[in-house]
Formats: C-alpha cells, sequence, structure tokens
C-alpha cells in the first residue's frame, strides 16, 4: 500500500513539473522568433532535466538508418539519417537538419554521436509536428579546434578536414533525397556547437540558420554570416568553452546581423541542456528560418 502511494506521489510530482515546463516554455512564446540578447536564471529542477534527458536517450538508435560517405580526400565518414514521415509534406520535399556531435562522441562505431540533439528530432510529438531528414554523422577526429586570437585575447575555433566532408555529404544527400534546400540547418553542442559556426562560415550557401550550443565562434569570416540567422546558447559560468567568445561573437554581429543569443545564469557546460532548450524551441526556431 505504501508503494502504491508513493507511486502516485511521484506520477503526481512528475506532472506538476511538466506543468511547470510547459508554462515555462509558453513564457517564452514572445520572444521565439525574436532575435537579441535574453538572460535566463539557472534552472535548478534537477530532476525534470534528468528525466528529460532519459525520455529522450530512450528513443531507440534502430530509428536512425546507417550510412557511410567517402569524401573528396577518400576518407570515409560514418553517420546515421533519420528519416521524416511518409505523406507528411504536400510537396513531399522535407528540411534537412544536420547534428554535429561533442568531442565525447569522437569514434567510428556510429552510435555515439546520437545524443539528446539528434534524438529530441526523433520524439513523437516533435517528429509528427516537425517531419524532416535528421543527419548525424560521426567524426574519427575533431571536427573544430581552438586557438587563441590574438587580436581579440579569446578562444575562436577553426574547421578540420573532417568537418568538410561532411558539407560534402550534405551536397551528395541533396542529390539523392527530397531536401528543401531552403530549410538546411546546423545544430550543434560543445565542439559540435563550434563546427556549427564553422560549417555557416565555409558555406553560407547551404544553410538557412544555425544553433550553436555552449561552443566556440570562429571570427575570421563573419562576413560570410549576414544572412544567416544564427543562435547562441550559452551557460555563464563554463569553464570547457568560456562564454567570452560567444559574448564577443554576438557583440560584433548583434547591429546588422541575424543573431540571437540567450545566457543561462549559473549554468556550466554540461549543465546546458535544461527542459527549456529539449523542448519544441528548437525545432521551431529553426523552421521558421528559410533562405531569401
Amino acid at each position: 500500500m505504501i508503494k502504491k502511494i508513493k507511486r502516485v506521489e511521484l506520477q503526481i510530482n512528475c506532472f506538476a513539473i511538466f506543468i511547470l515546463a510547459c508554462l515555462l516554455f509558453s513564457s517564452c512564446n514572445s520572444i521565439k522568433n525574436t532575435f537579441g540578447q535574453h538572460t535566463f536564471r539557472q534552472y535548478t529542477d534537477t530532476i525534470a532535466s534528468r528525466n528529460r534527458i532519459t525520455e529522450i536517450r530512450s528513443v531507440s538508435n534502430t530509428l536512425f538508418d546507417t550510412g557511410t560517405f567517402t569524401g573528396k580526400e577518400n576518407s570515409i565518414l560514418k553517420y546515421r539519417l533519420l528519416k521524416p514521415i511518409p505523406g507528411n509534406s504536400p510537396s513531399n520535399i522535407h528540411p534537412l537538419v544536420i547534428v554535429f556531435h561533442g568531442s565525447g562522441a569522437i569514434g567510428n562505431d556510429n552510435t555515439r554521436q546520437l545524443g539528446v540533439l539528434s534524438k529530441l528530432f526523433a520524439m513523437p510529438d516533435i517528429k509528427s509536428k516537425y517531419s524532416c531528414y535528421v543527419l548525424a554523422p560521426q567524426f574519427s577526429s575533431r571536427s573544430s579546434n581552438y586557438v587563441l586570437d590574438s587580436t581579440r585575447h579569446v578562444l575562436t575555433s577553426k574547421p578540420q578536414a573532417c568537418l568538410l566532408s561532411a558539407l560534402d555529404l550534405i551536397d551528395s544527400l541533396k542529390s539523392i533525397l527530397p531536401i528543401d534546400a531552403n530549410r538546411i540547418y546546423a545544430v550543434g553542442f560543445s565542439m559540435g556547437g563550434s563546427s556549427v559556426i564553422n560549417a555557416l562560415s565555409e558555406r553560407p550557401d547551404l544553410f538557412a540558420a544555425g544553433i550553436s550550443i555552449s561552443g566556440i565562434p570562429q571570427f575570421d569570416k563573419i562576413q560570410n554570416l549576414k544572412q544567416i540567422p544564427i543562435w547562441l546558447i550559452h551557460g555563464n559560468t563554463d569553464t570547457e568553452n568560456p562564454i567570452a567568445s560567444d559574448e564577443l561573437f554576438y557583440k560584433e554581429l548583434q547591429s546588422s546581423y541575424r543573431i540571437r543569443f540567450w545566457i543561462f545564469d549559473h549554468t556550466e557546460h554540461l549543465n546546458i541542456f535544461s527542459p527549456l532548450i529539449l523542448s519544441e524551441q528548437i525545432p521551431q526556431w529553426l523552421f521558421a528560418q528559410t533562405k531569401n
């Protein structure tokens, strides 16, 4: 009897957390399609965060097809691909979201790169509303490296050869799949967040928008980003990838570029994934952006 009561209490608590999260999401509706800087208080409900992350991670890897791609320099890139719901689009073309993984997923198993950002789009409620192709390449070495910008005195990122192979892979998939060329997006966390800015800087013709979470930006090709909506997300107590680079990047772009900057107060590198981020906010914002 006591166990039953505890189970009921747990269900009630989870429901209450869900309602609070929904209220939090709705409170952000007024800024979901805007640019500019917004600071959020530290998200302290660790139970809700863990539950949301566990829920997303429980999505089966088998939903993502496996593939390999040989780049221009005969380098082999392994990847996973989530396909859209058949018949979901009247025009039969779908957006493509490429998700760049962090350094912890470097390898060749073609599995570890399937993190919460990839699997978010496979969640039934998200997939039914934002049906798309989701490409998750796995890099066998770092896709972005960091060096000190001697002029700005902050870290900057540099794309590596394997990242360029991933861009070639996108071009290849565009030629064989019904992908909407005006709605190709890049999303990533940590090293993957850095690779988002690298990819947009390298191929501004390819992408409609990008989201960089806790990454290090690239400064030397800022002029290439003027037409691309960018969303930066960072915790201000991140010591692994310090926020100073993103702060300066936003400052240099804010006057004439389409850039959005979400800062999470007292939030460290690995604690950035609150339910607010792992929600409809990401696909909703992305899918609102289209190449001119």
